[in-house]
């Protein structure tokens, strides 16, 4: 008689389950015109504005979708350069935002 305990089967997760995942906790939106990067970090929902270690803000976003934030720094700062993943962390944003409305 075995003792031995069967062993779980972990679930399979996939690259895009992974990447969404990675992006609902923390992306870099990107560069403002001034060279400060705007960095969304979902467990606070918040931004937070650095050049280097120079903070420069912290805005958090109390539940309005990130696309307003990005937004307002087009207008008030324009932005240089958006970040490599951040049309889809934006679109996450969005999306989890809305289900929780």
């Amino acid at each position: 008689m075995s003792t031995r305990k069967a062993a779980t089967q972990e679930p399979t997760v996939s690259l895009i389950d992974h990447l969404t995942r990675a992006l609902a906790r923390s992306f870099a939106l990107g560069v403002d015109v001034e060279g400060y990067t705007h960095h969304y970090y979902q467990p606070a929902d918040a931004v937070v504005v650095h050049r280097g270690r120079e903070l420069d803000h912290y805005q958090p976003l109390n539940g309005r979708p990130l696309t307003h934030w990005q937004q307002y720094v087009a207008h008030k700062r324009g932005w240089e350069s958006m970040g490599q993943l951040a049309h889809v962390g934006l679109r996450v944003d969005t999306q989890q935002k809305e289900a929780q409305a």
